[in-house]
């Protein structure tokens, strides 16, 4: 059966034409009549230019019944007008400023991981400095403060080991009260730290709100101690007839205040047995360099500790995996050489034990470094429990990576349990070793205000280097910590010497200092391939 096809027919196609034509026929007209109802819009229109998105600009009829401009039921309400591109890239020369920072404003937020430095230019930068948070965003927020913190970092360490290193001198060797007592002296001044410690932590305390707002509450010591799970622990009880006592027992067994929250006394077992490797190890290395220090010119005692930065290589290799280049390994291994160089002195005989102190000294100097930063990292993943993340420890700058309460709380206890420790097993050592009858015998300016001036002072000096080598570590990494004392000990030879040195001394010398700057520009070129900051 034959059917006809519809489409061979024209009047298929007859309504849709008559449909695009009736439209086409509207469109004209329209635009006829609104061009004839005001001359002065038409010249208007004539020095006005079109945007270059809108082919056809559609001019709104004015308000009024004029049943002519009305759209015809039949014809359908579509809108052919394009909306303009967001990712136009002609912008019109009349664009105001204000304009221009809102699209800033608006680039800054869709991009948030883009720094804002790069877009608004060091002068922003020196404007947020004084804001809320300020210098805590700088620090630890942008490339250049980073820097800045690390600079001030390695001259602070390198600074307080210098200052105790020349306290030290004098109470052992110069003047006329000469104190010839290491282990003795290690203990004094370990137990001044200690009260330098609690002192400083008091003080953090004090000063939380004024750190919070500059951006720097993550320094604020911990004012409670932390139990398993990560809960403050309160004592409870007690009478108010009684609350002298109770604070007492409060700040000294029941875990509030002290060095890192848990009262004076504070001793948790798994926490002391994490930090008791460290603490024999920091034991070692402090009691053998005083030795070998105590009985040894300072060329001699330099020569005697060289092997600190190979030793540093191979441990931070083998315990820490850690991977080091061509460039960091040559710079380091030809400052330690240069600065065997400018240690010599021929003709110079020094004493068996001091040689051998400062040999074993070296492999603790060595390790210490490797094992802080491994305690320090078990006791953070200790805080938190499993399953939950490391909360910051300010909310109002929590975008800032100035650290976590968890990290916080760490780092005041690593400084605790590893100073209380080493005072604990010194003791003994110091009872036996028989200094303090020989002290009884030979010392008689004990009571004198300026020899514990000079004990206090190097005590202080201490103290900066025990407090700030941790943060040391965690900025840049074992091996550079350890690399501060490479120049620090050219300066400080060439000081102690009054600059009266042989020729191969200041040649060893000069080279020790290029090759140290070497060392840093191959740290920061590898920083920023791993996509830091450059750290060293």
């Amino acid at each position: 059966m034959n059917r006809p096809n519809p489409f061979a027919s024209n009047s298929f196609f007859k309504p849709a034409a008559s449909l695009l034509g009736s439209a086409n026929t509207f469109n004209i007209t329209t635009r006829r009549r609104s061009l004839s109802l005001d001359d002065s819009d038409t010249e208007a229109q004539r020095h006005t230019p079109e945007p270059r998105y809108s082919p056809v600009i559609m001019k709104e009829a004015p308000a009024g019944p004029s049943p002519e401009l009305r759209p015809s039921p039949t014809i359908p309400i579509v809108s052919i007008s394009r909306s303009p591109s967001p990712f136009a890239t002609s912008k019109s020369t009349a664009q105001s400023e204000d304009e221009e920072e809102y699209e800033m404003c608006n680039v800054s937020q869709s991009r948030p991981l883009v720094a804002k430095d790069n877009m608004e230019g060091d002068r922003s930068i020196a404007q947020r400095i004084f804001q809320k948070g300020g210098i805590g965003q700088f620090l630890f927020g942008t490339a250049v403060g980073w820097r800045v913190y690390l600079g001030l970092l390695i001259f602070w360490v390198g600074g307080c080991q210098f200052g105790t290193l020349l306290m030290n001198r004098f109470i052992l060797w110069t003047g006329t009260y000469k104190f010839p007592y290491p282990l003795t002296l290690t203990l004094l001044q370990l137990c001044i730290t200690h009260l330098f410690l609690l002192g400083f932590a008091a003080l953090t305390r004090g000063l939380a709100g004024p750190l919070r707002i500059i951006g720097l509450g993550a320094i604020v010591a911990p004012s409670q101690a932390y139990n398993k799970g990560n809960r403050p622990t309160r004592y409870t009880g007690g009478l108010r007839t009684k609350s002298v006592f109770t604070n007492v027992s409060n700040w000294f067994v029941h875990g509030s205040g002290g060095i890192a929250g848990g009262g004076l006394f504070e001793f948790q077992r798994n926490t002391a047995k994490h930090v008791f490797p460290v603490a024999i190890v920091f034991l070692a290395k402090t009691v053998l360099s005083n030795i070998s220090f105590a009985y040894a010119v300072m060329p001699m005692y330099m020569i005697s500790r060289i092997a600190v930065i190979p030793l540093t290589l191979i441990l931070t290799a083998v315990l820490l995996r850690q991977q080091h280049s061509i460039q960091t390994m040559s710079s380091a291994m030809i400052a330690t050489l240069n600065l065997l160089m400018t240690s010599i002195r021929p003709g110079e005989r020094d004493p068996w034990e001091s040689v051998v102190a400062g040999v074993f000294s070296s492999a603790f100097v060595a390790l210490y470094p490797v094992l802080l930063l491994r305690c320090y990292r078990q006791l953070v993943s200790d805080l938190v429990p499993q399953g939950d993340l490391l909360s910051t420890s300010d909310r109002r700058t929590a975008t800032v990576n100035t650290g976590t309460k968890e990290e916080t709380r760490a780092y005041w206890r690593v400084l605790h349990y590893t100073s209380s420790l080493t005072i604990a097993m010194l003791v003994p050592f110091v009872l036996f070793s028989g200094e303090l009858k020989q002290i009884h015998r030979n010392c008689y300016f004990l009571d004198v205000p300026w020899f514990w001036f000079l004990m206090s002072c190097a005590a202080l000096g201490g103290f900066g280097v025990f407090s700030s080598f941790l943060l040391l570590v965690k900025a840049t990494s074992p091996l550079s910590a350890n690399f501060v004392s490479l120049p620090r000990s050219v300066f400080q030879i060439v000081v102690l010497s009054k600059f009266k040195m042989p020729a191969h001394s200041w040649v060893g010398a000069g080279l020790c200092m290029l090759s140290c700057a070497w060392y840093c520009l191959a740290r920061l070129r590898e920083g920023r391939g791993r996509g830091g900051y450059g750290a060293i």
